[in-house]
Order: C-alpha cells, then sequence, then structure tokens
C-alpha cells in the first residue's frame, strides 16, 4: 500500500507540472515600494544597474499595488534603483546567488534616507536540472547529512544501486563513469563503489549527472558520467569548516572532518581531512534448484553479514599567481583505510542428495586494507581575455590493496549432527595499480564566433594481483596450485581530440572527434594464459540546439563511446562466499561499444523531457555458470551481443507555495538484452520505470525542510530480473551564528523498504535473490565556519584540478 500511495503521488504531481513550471537556470525577483505612510506608490520606476558603470540591465514600473518583478535575472551583483517624481532617488545593492523565486524586502521612499543594502540568497535547490545535466547540490542539503557519498548518489534521479552485483546504473543502463573532482579514477567497479562508501557526504560540494559529453572528455561510460565535485574555498585570507556527526539505528557511525584555505593574492594554501566510522549489516537469502541425477537439488542458503570500516580522506594542495594569466599549482589526494567482513553462512540442503549431510555451515572472515594516493602538477595560461588557453595536467596514482581472507565450511546432518571433515581455507591477496597520466589542452576562439578545443592525452595502468589459496590438510595448510594466481595486466591509451562549436541565427552546434589508441596485456602467470589487444577507435560527437518561439528550446545529440573491462573483471581469481558459491574474473572479457542518440525538448528551461535511444554491441553484463555436476554456482562477467535501450525522461520544478517547491523526475526504459550465452540463447526484455520527488520547505530564514521519495519498478539486467525498491527520506537544517554554523538531522529510509530482490530462470539456471542492508538510519551533523568569509567573486581561485572541473559539462 506504501508503495502505490507513493507512486499515485509521484504521478498526480506530473499533471500540475504545467501550471507551476519556473526557471531554472534564472532568478525571478518580486518586490513591492511604499511611501512614508506605506502606501504603495504606482509607477515608479524601478532598475536594475551594473554596478560598475551603472548600466542599465533590466528595468520596470510598479503597479497599483506598488508590486513589481524582474525576470530572467541571472546571477551577479547589481545595483536596485528606485525613483518616483517627488521623492529622493533610493539605491540599494544585491546580490543574487541562486535560481528560484526571491522575495525582495519592501522599499520605502522617505526623507532621502536610502535602505541598507540588501542580500538576495536563495538557497539552491537540492536537485537542478540543466540542460541534459543534473546537480545534486549536497553542501547545504539537510537529507544528505550525515551519509556517505554512495547514499547520497543513490538518491540521484536514474541512479540505481544494485547492492547484490555491486553495480551502479544509470536510466536502466550500467558502465556509469565515475569522476572525482573531473578525474577519471580508472579503479574497478567494485573499488569505486568502496570509495564512495567510505567517502563522507560532508565533503562533497555537489554531485553532477552528465548524460552525453563531447569528444573533449575521456570515451569511457556509455551510460554516461557522475562527477562528484569536493567542496573548495574561495575566500581571501584564512578560513575554513570543521563538522562533526554521528548515525544510529542497529549500528553506530560517526565522521568528522576539517577544511582548511589560506589564500593571498600571489599563492593559496588549501588541504582538508575527513575520518569515518561506520558499521553496517547486510542480510541475503538465496534460493538454487539446480538439477541433478535426474531430479532436483534445492539450496536455501541464508548469509547474515556485518561490515565495519574505516577511512582517512586527503587533500592538500597549493596555487601560484605567476601572472595575471597564468598559474600553476600542486595538489596530492588520498585516502587509507580497512574493511572487515564477518560472515555466517547456513545452506540447507533438500531434494535430490549424494551427501551424507544437509546443512552447510560457512563462517567466512574477510579484512581489507587501501591506501590510495595521487599526485597531480597542473598548468594554466590565458593568452588573452577572449577565452584563449592552454592547460596542462600530469598525474601519479597509486592504489595498494592487501586482504586476506578466512573461509570455513562444517557439514551437519538434520540431526545437527558433524558427518563430514570441515573444509578449511585461507587466503593471502594483494592487488596494486599504478597510473601515470597526463594530458594538455588548447581553447582558441576564432573569427565568426567559433570556438575551437583539441587536446592530447596518455594514460598508463599497470596493475599487479597475487593471490594465494591455503586448504587445510590435517595439522597444517596447503598451497592449493588451483585456487592460487598471479594475474598481471598493462594498460595504454593515447588519445587526442578536436572539438569545434558556434552559434548562429538562433542555433547552436557543437562538433568534435576523438581517438583513442589502446593497447593492453593480460597475463595469468599461474595459469599462463595470456590476453593481448591492440586496437584504435574513433569517437564521433555531435550536438544542435535551438529556440523554438519565446519559450521553447530544443537540443538533438549523438556520440559513440566505449567501456573497457575494469581490472578485477579480467583478473580470473576466486572469491568464495562459501564452497558452493563464489565470483570469478575472466580474463577474455572484450570491451563494449555504444552509439547513443537523444532529444532533449525544454519549456522555459524548467520542464524538460528527454528522449533517447542507444545501442551497446558487445555488452558486458554480470552471468551466473552453473555447474549441475558439483552443484556449484559462480557469478563472473560475460560479453552480451546485443543491449538496446530506450528511455524517456521528465523533470519539472514544482512550486507549490511561497515557502514550499518540489522537483519531479520521471523516468521511463526499455532494456532489451539478446545473445547466444553456454547456457542457450539470452532474449530478455523490459519496460521500467523509476520516479524521484523532492520537497522543499523553508520554515524561517534559519530552518529548512525536506522530504524526498524515489521509487524502481521492476526492471532487468541481463539474466537478472529485479523487483522493485523504494524509500522515503526526510531531513531539518537549522543554521544560527549569523550563518557560521548549521546543524542537520535525518533519517534515511523511513520505512525500511529498500530491499532489493532478483530472480534467475535460464536453462537450467534456477535462483532467487533477496536481501537488506542498513539503509535506515538516523544522522546528526554540527557544521561550523571561521576565519575570513567575505567571498571575492571577481578572482577565481584554480586549484590543481579547477579546469577539469569546469570542463566536465554538456556542451
Amino acid at each position: 500500500m506504501k508503495k502505490i500511495i507513493l507512486t499515485v503521488t509521484l504521478f498526480a504531481a506530473l499533471f500540475v507540472q504545467f501550471g507551476f513550471a519556473q526557471n531554472s537556470e534564472k532568478a525571478t525577483l518580486v518586490g513591492k515600494i511604499i511611501n512614508d505612510a506605506g502606501q504603495p506608490l504606482d509607477f515608479a520606476n524601478i532598475l536594475l544597474l551594473n554596478p560598475k558603470d551603472s548600466s542599465l540591465v533590466k528595468g520596470t514600473i510598479s503597479d497599483s499595488t506598488g508590486a513589481f518583478i524582474f525576470e530572467m535575472v541571472e546571477n551577479g551583483s547589481y545595483l536596485l534603483s528606485a525613483t518616483m517624481v517627488g521623492y529622493p532617488v533610493y539605491r540599494g545593492s544585491i546580490e543574487v546567488t541562486s535560481a528560484q523565486t526571491v522575495h525582495l524586502p519592501t522599499l520605502q521612499l522617505r526623507g532621502g534616507v536610502a535602505l541598507s543594502e540588501v542580500a538576495v540568497v536563495a538557497q539552491k535547490p537540492f536537485i537542478e536540472m540543466q540542460n541534459d545535466k543534473i546537480v545534486m547540490n549536497v553542501e547545504n542539503s539537510a537529507v544528505a547529512a550525515g551519509n556517505t557519498a554512495l547514499e547520497v548518489l543513490q538518491k540521484a534521479p536514474g541512479v540505481l544501486f544494485d547492492q547484490n552485483s555491486r553495480a551502479l546504473s544509470l536510466k536502466g543502463k550500467q558502465g556509469v563513469l565515475v569522476m572525482i573532482d573531473g578525474k577519471q579514477s580508472y579503479l574497478s567497479t567494485e573499488e569505486v563503489i568502496r570509495l564512495l562508501e567510505t567517502m563522507p557526504a560532508n565533503n562533497i560540494e555537489k554531485i553532477e549527472i552528465i548524460h552525453n559529453p563531447s569528444a573533449k572528455y575521456d570515451a569511457a561510460g556509455n551510460a554516461g558520467i557522475i562527477n562528484i565535485r569536493l567542496k573548495k574555498d574561495k575566500n581571501l585570507g584564512f578560513n575554513g569548516n570543521v563538522s562533526i556527526g554521528g548515525g544510529y539505528w542497529e549500528n553506530p557511525t560517526a565522521n568528522g572532518s576539517t577544511q582548511l584555505n589560506y589564500r593571498r593574492k600571489k599563492f593559496n594554501l588549501f588541504g582538508n581531512y575527513s575520518r569515518n566510522y561506520r558499521e553496517q549489516f547486510n542480510n541475503m537469502t538465496i534460493f538454487r534448484s539446480i538439477p541433478f541425477e535426474g531430479a532436483q537439488s534445492v539450496f536455501d542458503q541464508d548469509n547474515r553479514r556485518n561490515f565495519l570500516s574505516r577511512s582517512n580522506n586527503f587533500k592538500a594542495g597549493v596555487d601560484f599567481y605567476l601572472t595575471k594569466n597564468t598559474t600553476i599549482g600542486a595538489l596530492m589526494t588520498g585516502g587509507i583505510g580497512s574493511w572487515r567482513d564477518r560472515s555466517n553462512i547456513f545452506t540447507q540442503i533438500s531434494g535430490a542428495n549424494n551427501e551424507p549431510f544437509s546443512q552447510v555451515r560457512a563462517n567466512t572472515n574477510t579484512l581489507e586494507e587501501w591506501d590510495n594516493r595521487t599526485y597531480n602538477l597542473n598548468f594554466r595560461h590565458a593568452f588573452n581575455d577572449k577565452g584563449a588557453e592552454l592547460t596542462f595536467d600530469a598525474d601519479y596514482s597509486t592504489f595498494d590493496n592487501p586482504a586476506n581472507q578466512q573461509s570455513d565450511n562444517f557439514f551437519f546432518n538434520n540431526e545437527n549432527t558433524e558427518v563430514a571433515t570441515p573444509n578449511l581455507l585461507r587466503s593471502n591477496s594483494f592487488s596494486g595499480v599504478t597510473i601515470k597520466a597526463a594530458k594538455v589542452d588548447w581553447t582558441q576562439p576564432l573569427k565568426g564566433g567559433i570556438n575551437l578545443e583539441a587536446g592530447l592525452k596518455t594514460s598508463i595502468v599497470g596493475t599487479d594481483n597475487d593471490v594465494e589459496w591455503r586448504r587445510n590438510r590435517g595439522a597444517e595448510f596447503v598451497v592449493d596450485t588451483n585456487l592460487t594466481n598471479q594475474f598481471l595486466y598493462e594498460e595504454t591509451i593515447y588519445a587526442g581530440y578536436v572539438n569545434a562549436s558556434t552559434q548562429f541565427k538562433g542555433f547552436s552546434v557543437q562538433a568534435g572527434l576523438r581517438g583513442e589508441q589502446t593497447v593492453s596485456d593480460g597475463r595469468s602467470v599461474t595459469l599462463d594464459k595470456q590476453v593481448k589487444r591492440d586496437y584504435l577507435s574513433l569517437f564521433p560527437s555531435l550536438s544542435l540546439s535551438h529556440q523554438v518561439g519565446k519559450d521553447h528550446s530544443l537540443s538533438y545529440s549523438y556520440s559513440r563511446r566505449i567501456d573497457r573491462p575494469s581490472y578485477q573483471d579480467l583478473n580470473p581469481f576466486t572469491f568464495f562466499l562459501d564452497q558452493y558459491t563464489f565470483g570469478r574474473g575472466n580474463p577474455f572479457l572484450r570491451p563494449q561499444f555504444t552509439n547513443a542518440f537523444s532529444v532533449n525538448y525544454s519549456f522555459k528551461q524548467a520542464f524538460v523531457v528527454t528522449a533517447s535511444y542507444s545501442q551497446t554491441d558487445d555488452a558486458m553484463t554480470d552471468l551466473l555458470e552453473q555447474n549441475d555436476a558439483d552443484r556449484t554456482t559462480y557469478q563472473t562477467r560475460a560479453n552480451f551481443a546485443k543491449f538496446d535501450n530506450w528511455s524517456l525522461n521528465v523533470s519539472t520544478p514544482i512550486p507549490i507555495t511561497k515557502w514550499w517547491s518540489a522537483r519531479l523526475n520521471l523516468s521511463g526504459y526499455i532494456n532489451h538484452f539478446q545473445s547466444t550465452i553456454a547456457s542457450g540463447t539470452v532474449d530478455n526484455q523490459q519496460l521500467s520505470y523509476n520516479a524521484y520527488m523532492s520537497n522543499n520547505f523553508t520554515l524561517s530564514k534559519t530552518l529548512r525542510a525536506e522530504l524526498s521519495g524515489w521509487y524502481n519498478s521492476p526492471n532487468v539486467w541481463g539474466l537478472f530480473e529485479a523487483r522493485s525498491q523504494y524509500a522515503i527520506d526526510a531531513g531539518l537544517f537549522k543554521s544560527f551564528w549569523k550563518d557560521k554554523a548549521s546543524l542537520k538531522l535525518n533519517i534515511s529510509d523511513i520505512f525500511f523498504t529498500n530491499n532489493f530482490r532478483v530472480k534467475i530462470q535460464q536453462d537450467n539456471i534456477n535462483a532467487r535473490i533477496a536481501g537488506n542492508w542498513e539503509s535506515r538510519r538516523v544522522n546528526l551533523s554540527f557544521s561550523y565556519k571561521f576565519g575570513n568569509t567575505e567571498m571575492k567573486p571577481e578572482r577565481r581561485r584554480a586549484t590543481a584540478t579547477e579546469d577539469e572541473k569546469n570542463r566536465v559539462k554538456n556542451n
């Protein structure tokens, strides 16, 4: 019933969106002017002026009630001038910092005394729609407080996290490229998710979701790019921010962070540090029916897992402003932490069974540690004030991940008597990744309004994965050569691009071409298997946009993209849940290529509709393989011949009252997978949709509330058929001490409904998976700003990654 009510509410809001649509890119200023006696002044001249030269930006007159309005006002500083015959001129300053309808203080003309400075500071909505880019403003959100980056990302429209397969998808498509401050992480999907799980949301300024990047950006990510922009500071002098928070439901969490910045005219020193402690549970049940000796053997598995993670994240850097147009900088970022997983797995075996036991009780303990560091040098030179510039970045990154696992399997009959020798396994493993990358970008405006961009990039990645498994043999543990392995992988990518954009007669056009030469060599030392690849790929992109009348705009885009296998997906190692259930990599996995098309329509840049289609060849997806003879099942990655995705997305703001505004996002999509696999033929298709609605309530100048909910319908991915999921979150935000301090309280997944259920029915495979995790939690956090909080907007601080951050946008 809760699911039905939430779904009906979301769809009902869609039908009223036309009447409530407003501009999401520019502000609307509403005010009133009165005289000494408090009576309205009609036909008063109200002007918005440029503060530098008092030139006119916009003008209007008041009506019979003294009311006036300015629409389509861009962010920036203005002078507000009001004149009326018989009264002195009024002037005051205005700072517009966000795109919303803002009610100005009442203007009163009397005795030649001007009012004090007027500051228009509107709170940014949690979710903004900017053409084909969705922006989540995390920094001031009450809903995000106390959560991790992964938990906040799950609230993004169209984003789905599969807790079972540990994969992210966007509008029904996996293959999302996750970037941090505009930089590709080069980590595996599992490593990226682990990073997001241990990154406090307090470190994040905003999250950008970009569906169709231009040729200027790396061609990876067939579903698009998710760019997580960390907090930064542009203030002169010394300033900083400290925060501390915690959460609890069944297990505790705690986090703290500090951010420091010291800026002078010639240099800028900055850094931050955060620590995160998190305990959580993850419960999962797996039901499998396996053909065995002419009948069915049934495995009913119950898995209870407890996780404990500790992480330390840090960043330090310096920028030197050599001249007005030249900046050099250095940056170091990193994270150190550990992850412990304790699992108790009970498996009941019924039906056909040739073993003396009918129960398997497995205890698995895993301890992982990681040390991730990136060093960056950058250079930027602007040749003139018309946009001609040259930028250079060089990066060196390391990611070390030692781990050990203990897997003990004990065998009992239905009378709880141990009837077989335990199977005891131990492993020590190490995964190391080294990344060296350099890139140069050149931007040159040409005559006729053409903007030309070109660049080169080289990245060299090396990985070393080594695991040793030992099996109990009497009083000692002996190396198991069938499981022990070392896998080495090297990959070099040479890339170059050219991109041009221009505007003419109301049309905006962008066209680009990117080329990437990939040379890779994967080698299993123990198994003596080697896979080499060397291929050149071209990635064109094209977009066209234009206005249709005053309020309507259309845009069209095409891009070709690639997703290469992650290093862990290529790794043929075996990772155990118990002796009947495990995971394994695939060294023969091929890259997938996607051609994507989209059409976007917007009404007043507020109500946005996007229709898209993509076709992926050699689609990489999770696959279950089953051995009926020994009744084992393992999960791996494989290439499907073809994957088609059709999607339709609708987004609109809904300003319900002066103090209550909302945003609605609806996405419908069809996934269609076709392929021939070892066990037979796959032809899976499903119409699915997801909905997200956020509500923002301004209760006073210092108190705000948020209420949001999302729903994902049943969907398919390869062989996996997932059931619906939904959740509702709520939060409060209170500022005090002249906005220097804030307190945030929220509860996530209020009704504890964010559970996953998956079915796999393919040839001889019949499996059901269901589970939940600690998605419901109450979080409380406190934040305090200190030092100089006066902004200096006319001079922009370019951190070591600032240029790349700004380049992550939809062209």
